[in-house]
């Protein structure tokens, strides 16, 4: 499986590497959500991730060229995965001979048709899910800590879990209803304490700790799972 980088705002990344006979890191886009990167054969693990965290403005821009590359017909034709994650536990995928989408204990049931189209009816069926949760969560949490966004909205960036602006308010990924619901809590209080602090100071993560417990043990399921939240593209 590839391995993951989380940048310093909570969002994880997917690392393809290849170990070659390169004498330096070598770092290519590959989408907006994930890169390629070439290590020479004795770099350790320790030494490329402590240069990705400090050079955290290298893999943004890298990030943003990948955003701009179209799919390919490699991506459009993947496979359907055995699983996916919704509300922090993996279900899976099975078809039915019914017309709708239904979730039947930890079993998503899908209507028969070819993947892609499997696929598209999905992706819309856990967006609007995720409306129906994500969202007034984020009101739940504006409420309960007195920050509050000049709007709310869900996104379907590849490269944040949710991004807080002054003027337009705060947009969460839809994917994080795939996410347990204490990491949902997370990100909507990390989103809403930029409110107050628009860096990741001390101050800011002070705040952030001060309104959720969650904060460790959430960063580290992003980390571990993050990458697998974005199987349907």
């Amino acid at each position: 499986m590839p391995a993951t980088h989380t940048l310093t705002d909570g969002r994880t990344i997917v690392l393809h590497i290849k170990r070659n006979t390169c004498t330096h890191l070598i770092v290519r886009p590959r989408d907006g959500g994930s890169i390629y990167l070439g290590i020479p054969p004795w770099l350790p693990e320790k030494e490329w991730r402590r240069w990705l965290a400090a050079h955290e403005n290298v893999l943004q821009d890298i990030l943003a060229k990948g955003q701009a590359r179209p799919r390919t017909a490699a991506t459009a034709q993947q496979a359907a995965p055995e699983s996916i994650w919704l509300y922090g536990r993996p279900h899976a995928l099975a078809s039915h001979d019914a017309a709708d989408i239904r979730i039947v204990d930890e079993c998503i049931l899908l209507p028969q048709a070819a993947w892609p189209e499997q696929q598209q009816r999905l992706r819309q069926h856990l967006y609007q899910l995720a409306a129906a949760d994500l969202l007034p969560r984020l009101n739940d949490h504006a409420q309960r800590t007195g920050l509050h966004p000049a709007a709310t909205a869900l996104t379907r960036a590849k490269t944040f879990w949710g991004v807080c602006r002054p003027h337009s308010g705060i947009r969460l990924n839809w994917r994080l209803i795939g996410a347990p619901p204490q990491v949902a809590d997370y990100v909507c209080v990390h989103e809403l304490c930029h409110l107050r602090h628009a860096d990741h100071s001390r101050a800011f993560w002070a705040l952030v700790d001060t309104h959720t417990p969650h904060t460790a043990a959430a960063k580290q399921w992003l980390k571990r799972h993050g990458s697998e939240l974005f199987v349907l593209g």
